[in-house]
């Protein structure tokens, strides 16, 4: 069987591929980011995964994947307040109305409670077992 000249030229490309490396575009990813204009507000954030797949992730899902959270106003205890911040008026045992602040890692936090007249600040913390520290106080004059 004689094979026609199409076969071999087919077998080639299948077997010998063209090379396209140099026929790429090359992107500066750092130029590219650069040329971006500043924005205040964003409908969505792009990002890569561990993968180094990239995807798309609306504003609010992003916020809500960071691990620090806003509580907004919360009365009572701060006990099992986890990292994020808020207001707190009363019952948390530090007897200052304020914006709170806490850091967490597990069950070790440091809380941090700011006057609204900006005279000064309390804080505490707990160990890895949840056991809180007393409130200590700051007093600017």
């Amino acid at each position: 069987m004689k094979e026609s000249g199409y076969g071999r030229f087919f077998l080639y490309y299948i077997i010998c591929p063209l090379k396209t490396e140099s026929m790429i575009e090359k992107v500066n990813i750092n130029e590219v980011l650069n040329g971006l204009t500043t924005q205040t507000d964003a409908g969505f954030i792009y990002a890569e995964t561990t993968d180094r797949i990239p995807v798309k992730i609306k504003k609010n899902d992003f916020f809500n994947l960071l691990p620090f959270k806003d509580y907004g106003i919360v009365s009572g205890s701060l006990d099992e307040i986890g990292a994020g911040f808020g207001y707190n008026a009363s019952g948390d045992g530090s007897e200052l109305p304020g914006a709170f602040l806490c850091a967490a890692y597990d069950k070790a936090r440091f809380q941090i409670k700011i006057s609204l007249s900006g005279s000064g600040f309390k804080f505490r913390a707990s160990n890895f077992n949840g056991e809180w520290s007393k409130w200590k106080s700051v007093s600017f004059t």
